[in-house]
């Protein structure tokens, strides 16, 4: 059994980093350790390497990173990013002391690698792959590798974007659809292992990668196309059907609730109201009636039942128009064509509501740009990302007719979708695969995960996938951190187990997230296989459930 224990490491000089109650402290690092390691980082500026990766790249700056204080929204992304890499990290008040290594790989991918003091790096590397479309190097989702002491490193896809969903640096640019998609990640790793090994005087023992949505494809994609760059692949809520997500989907959620591309039917102040209709159809299905929703495949509920009735303000948010109905009811649905025809098998999950906000349904009075992710992502996607020949600025997204251009779509999912299913020469050479979708995701459905792993599963075996391969569904988890049930867990330590020692998990324990009102617990299993109530006991308690087989 795997539990969540924190932590065996931490970068520490005088008092620089604050760490959790439980974190164990190692002694302060001596001055002229540091000076040496100063003087180390210092040398990296003048280290070639044109050779390091499959085209020439350079080091831009080498500085070392001491004393640098955490901002406010820095703190909670830590914490955050340690959510949706499966690797607990608290809210730190200062950056671990490290050296930062920024540079490029030809043609157009920028990174950023963080080397560890050396008496705290952990003889390892860890690739925290971006995320939504990248376009940025990131500086917090690098942080909970740093803070385990592995030898961190991360791109920004291969182009220079604005977060979330900026499509526009796609436009006519195959290669950097390639680096975005795959390419990015493997030369990074790359040049990251060399880097290492120079600075450090000897490589890496274990290569791993962690990543949620977007860096959930990163690692399949690892796995699929370069299995000899990571040796343990941690994997959160992927989208392996990316192409059809982004062209069939995204606009298909973003017209129910924006009809005419731009205003909103309903906002996210009626996520209450929305979480009340789902919870009080579908709740008590698993026989536990605790406000989690465990598996909506489960759940057959119309949000007629939220239509006003005599008496009910919709301005109050007591219920909803018939307008607001057939929205929400188009969301729970899959796209159909003007005869009825699916075109996309992934709808919004019933018990994602919690989930909506931001990336469906826009935030009253809010004003920040690119929200609805959905909205964005239709239209930036349409214009510059979905096909080869993408139309540009001046095209009306709204009109896109995704089963006339299928086939287009089908052309470029050859690049963006990370959906093979024979992956023997990652398990042939010894590679252990986690992956973990949760129920309450609004972004990208679990049942998507599922449907390729049991393509993999029917291709190599079931046997043969259980030796190198996991996946774990969380009742109630959103698409990166937080959910409607317990959704903190640590897999880092127990794939490191898996991967170096052989030790195959068997059960991790869910917790809520250390500033949430409630503090339960758990178990979460892997697939086939579910956590379920056993109908006593203290239901906010992980040995109140038992294991059942599907």
């Amino acid at each position: 059994m795997i539990r969540t224990v924190r932590h065996a490491l931490l970068p520490l000089v005088g008092s620089l980093v604050s760490a959790s109650a439980n974190a164990a402290t190692p002694p302060a690092t001596t001055q002229a350790a540091i000076d040496d390691f100063a003087a180390r980082c210092e040398a990296l500026n003048g280290l070639s390497i044109e050779n390091a990766a499959d085209t020439p790249g350079n080091i831009v700056a080498a500085i070392l990173v001491k004393d640098r204080k955490a901002t406010p929204p820095e703190k909670i992304m830590f914490m955050k990013r340690g959510h949706s890499q499966g690797n607990v990290t608290p809210q730190l008040d200062t950056f671990p002391v490290h050296c930062r290594v920024e540079g490029y790989v030809t043609p157009a991918v920028k990174f950023n690698l963080l080397l560890p003091l050396t008496d705290t790096w952990n003889g390892r590397f860890l690739l925290a792959a971006c995320d939504a479309w990248c376009g940025k190097v990131g500086e917090d989702i690098v942080m909970p590798g740093l803070y385990d002491g592995y030898a961190t490193i991360t791109n920004d896809g291969g182009h220079y974007g604005r977060a979330p969903f900026d499509g526009i640096w796609a436009y006519k640019n195959d290669q950097g659809r390639v680096d975005f998609a795959y390419r990015a990640n493997h030369v990074s790793a790359q040049v990251g292992k060399f880097i290492t090994k120079a600075f450090y005087g000897s490589a890496p023992k274990y290569s791993y990668i962690t990543g949620f949505s977007k860096g959930g494809n990163a690692g399949l994609f690892a796995v699929q196309k370069y299995p000899e760059d990571f040796d343990g692949v941690f994997v959160k809520a992927p989208v392996v059907n990316y192409n059809p997500k982004n062209a069939a989907h995204f606009p298909w959620i973003a017209l129910a609730v924006h009809p005419d591309g731009k205003t909103p039917l309903l906002k996210a102040d009626k996520i209450p109201l929305l979480m009340k209709g789902a919870n009080d159809a579908c709740d008590a299905i698993d026989g536990l009636k605790d406000g989690v929703i465990d598996d909506p495949r489960k759940c057959k509920y119309d949000p007629v039942a939220l239509l006003c009735k005599s008496g009910q303000s919709e301005a109050k948010n007591e219920c909803l128009n018939q307008a607001q109905v057939d929205a929400v009811r188009k969301l729970y649905a899959k796209p159909v064509n003007a005869s009825g025809e699916v075109y996309f098998d992934y709808p919004t999950d019933i018990g994602s509501e919690h989930d909506w906000a931001r990336s469906i349904l826009p935030i009253p009075g809010s004003n920040e740009v690119g929200v609805p992710f959905a909205l964005n992502g239709a239209a930036t996607g349409i214009r510059y990302f979905v096909t080869r020949d993408t139309p540009g600025p001046n095209y009306d997204w709204t009109q896109f007719d995704y089963v006339a251009e299928k086939a287009k779509i089908d052309d470029m999912s050859t690049i963006f979708d990370p959906d093979e299913v024979d992956l023997s020469a990652f398990y042939k050479r010894g590679g252990k695969l986690l992956i973990v979708h949760g129920w309450g995701d609004a972004m990208i459905t679990a049942n998507m995960t599922i449907d390729w792993f049991e393509k993999v599963r029917k291709q190599m075996g079931k046997d043969t996938v259980s030796k190198f391969a996991q996946l774990y569904l969380v009742p109630g988890a959103n698409h990166g951190s937080g959910g409607s049930g317990p959704y903190v867990f640590d897999t880092q330590d127990a794939l490191v187990k898996w991967v170096e020692e052989g030790v195959v998990p068997t059960e991790f324990i869910l917790t809520d997230g250390p500033t949430d009102p409630t503090q339960r617990t758990r178990p979460m299993y892997p697939y086939p296989a579910y956590a379920k109530y056993k109908g006593k006991g203290d239901p906010n308690v992980a040995s109140s459930f038992k294991r059942m087989e599907k």
